[in-house]
């Protein structure tokens, strides 16, 4: 159907780019129990994006790591390097809200492959979802973390509104897509309902935030036309690694 292998797609490829940056936590995390959790929601995040690139052909190797930057088609914040572990908390809080949302749209979908992914990728999203928001809300009661935590919210909740973005080609297809079933709302409305969510959670800490442009002139770029972020290259080189060194090397 027009539209929903562009949906899947762009979905796929925002869970490998945020799987393969989450896994460089292995190790550094700024303390065990931080690095184990980071570990595991790596290992996740890379697991609903195989599964989703299954839905879209039988070489998911070629669909993940084989096209070329142009044709992939991720939201920027995904691409991000988040080398600093609060602005890693903030896009985790913001990516695992807004993919609660997203799956739970597609949990009954038509697609009966495509609702069986997202009811299981949601009974692990309610773990990941506990792990951000517990830390998160420890945090913003703290004068440090507010300082430390509150601007990183106003620089990237603009950014994560990409999330719902519909891919390059299939703006206008959300009517359609859930006439049909495949979702069981349009990503205008998966957007709004996912802001409400930040916003309250913002609200405890008694803050309001500021939902600006990033770059200022009133519109973000997009990973979802194919124009990559400045942080892609490096983050699909360290994906593609392996298969530079082995070519035969299978997910």
């Amino acid at each position: 159907m027009p539209g929903a292998r562009g949906l899947v797609l762009a979905l796929a490829d925002d869970e490998l780019c945020v799987g393969q940056n989450l896994a460089w936590w292995i190790a550094v995390g700024p303390f065990l129990e931080e690095d184990l959790a980071l570990t595991s929601i790596s290992q996740d995040e890379l697991g609903h994006a195989r599964a989703l690139y299954g839905l879209l052909g039988d070489d998911v190797d070629v669909l993940a790591y084989g096209r070329e930057p142009h044709e992939y088609r991720s939201a920027h914040i995904t691409e991000r390097t988040c080398h600093d572990w609060a602005e890693t908390l903030v896009r985790h809080f913001l990516y695992d809200t807004a993919e609660s949302v997203r799956w739970s749209a597609l949990a009954d979908s038509s697609w009966e492959a495509l609702g069986a992914v997202a009811r299981r990728a949601l009974a692990e999203e309610r773990s990941h979802l506990r792990h951000a928001t517990g830390l998160l809300t420890r945090l913003l009661r703290t004068e440090s973390g507010t300082a430390k935590l509150l601007p990183l919210f106003d620089q990237l909740a603009p950014m994560a509104c990409e999330l719902f973005d519909a891919a390059d080609g299939e703006q206008g297809c959300d009517p359609a897509l859930v006439e049909a079933g495949v979702m069981a709302h349009g990503r205008d409305d998966q957007r709004a309902e996912w802001r409400a969510i930040v916003d309250d959670a913002l609200a405890d800490a008694g803050y309001r935030l500021q939902w600006t442009a990033v770059d200022g002139s009133g519109s973000v770029p997009s990973g979802r036309t194919g124009r990559r972020s400045p942080y892609f290259a490096a983050l699909h080189a360290e994906m593609i690694e392996v298969l530079s060194i082995d070519p035969s090397a299978t997910w």
